[in-house]
């Protein structure tokens, strides 16, 4: 089994010996570039340059778009780019990619995330005895056939949250775990007293892709807007993650486009409380929240949705809970009258998530290298 807990960072040492090989798989990376990038696709890119910097090669199956940016990101030249043919992407493009490493050899297949489409390949590469270990980091939920593709081959599993877990559980991998953090956390830390001090005003926020409805950024406008008019005047909603901002009315709601990963930070320290209204909509939308834990991270008190994704990150005082949108605005009142509150739950959600929600690619790598 992997540890029970990763939440060191992860040292720039080189591993010893030889240098060892890694492929490693993702289904967005087969397909054309997108914007913005984040979510998944960030841990990953992180994930990549953290192999590098501590002594592996990696091997990327990538379409050129792609494949720019993750030399981009890692600026490392152990990290090699396997493109995909210029006309083709998707898996079309990865099956015949496939032809350039057919002799190649390398100690792990790392899988970036469950999608039944990869099937092909992954197939592919066990008939080629391309890799002597595979790993999985699950960020979502399995379906049927993703687990019987997987069932006869030594995979190492690594679960984003308990529901994600219990597919595999069901079908009986041994070598499962639950756990999971952001990368990069230590762009994330509190804001100083004194900017705080300073304040007149108090600033809620919403993170995320806010165009998919699931991410409830319209139950976070009504709540505000619920919110007494005296005390209203004296705040802000603050909507960070839209590929075209809309304007709202009320000059009080402030829409952003999506900001870079680097300057997440630097905003976040502007807040006063987070909120992560998402919902779920027949399937489990949110797997994890990574902002939820750069927000925790920041120092913000959170206020959540009752999903258990999200409940879980605060059970040890990091925040409130609603179930609907007077819940919402009635949390929303209480933070903003109550700063000693605030900065208490802030406190306890940062600690929360250094003990828990902090990534090591050191502690993760040689768990499964150890196999």
């Amino acid at each position: 089994m992997f540890p029970s807990a990763w939440c060191f960072r992860c040292p720039d040492r080189p591993v010893s010996g030889v240098m060892k090989k890694i492929l490693f798989l993702d289904k967005a990376f087969l397909g054309h570039r997108t914007k913005p990038i984040c979510g998944v696709e960030i841990f990953n890119l992180c994930l990549i340059k953290d192999l590098a910097s501590i002594g592996y090669s990696v091997a990327v199956l990538a379409h050129h778009g792609w494949g720019r940016v993750v030399k981009a990101w890692s600026g490392n030249i152990s990290v090699e780019i396997v493109d995909l043919p210029r006309n083709l992407s998707n898996i079309p493009g990865g099956l015949l990619a496939l032809r350039k490493i057919r002799k190649r050899r390398f100690d792990l297949l790392l899988l970036g995330n469950v999608e039944d489409s990869l099937i092909p390949i992954i197939t592919s590469l066990r008939w080629m005895r391309a890799a002597g270990r595979i790993a999985l980091i699950a960020h979502c939920e399995p379906k049927a056939r993703f687990i019987r593709s997987l069932k006869r081959m030594p995979v190492a599993v690594l679960a984003g949250n308990k529901r994600i877990a219990s597919r595999f559980d069901q079908g009986k991998f041994t070598s499962m775990t639950t756990r999971y953090g952001i990368a990069q956390s230590e762009l994330f830390h509190p804001a100083s007293s004194v900017l705080g001090a300073r304040k007149d005003r108090i600033d809620f926020c919403v993170v995320g892709h806010l165009e998919r409805k699931w991410k409830g950024a319209d139950t976070a406008v009504s709540a505000f807007l619920q919110l007494p008019y005296g005390l209203k005047r004296k705040c802000r909603l603050h909507l960070i993650g839209f590929a075209n901002p809309p304007a709202f009315f009320d000059p009080h709601i402030i829409t952003y486009s999506w900001r870079p990963h680097e300057q997440m930070g630097d905003f976040l320290r502007q807040m006063d409380v987070m909120i992560v209204p998402s919902r779920d909509e027949i399937v489990m939308r949110e797997t994890f929240s990574q902002s939820s834990v750069q927000g925790m991270l920041t120092g913000l008190p959170l206020i959540v949705s009752n999903l258990p994704v999200l409940t879980e990150k605060i059970d040890a005082g990091g925040g409130l809970i609603f179930k609907d949108i007077d819940g919402l605005a009635q949390a929303m009142v209480r933070l903003a009258q109550d700063h000693q509150l605030r900065r208490k739950m802030g406190e306890q959600g940062r600690e929360t998530a250094l003990g828990r929600y902090v990534w090591s690619t050191q502690k993760f790598i040689d768990e499964i290298m150890r196999r």
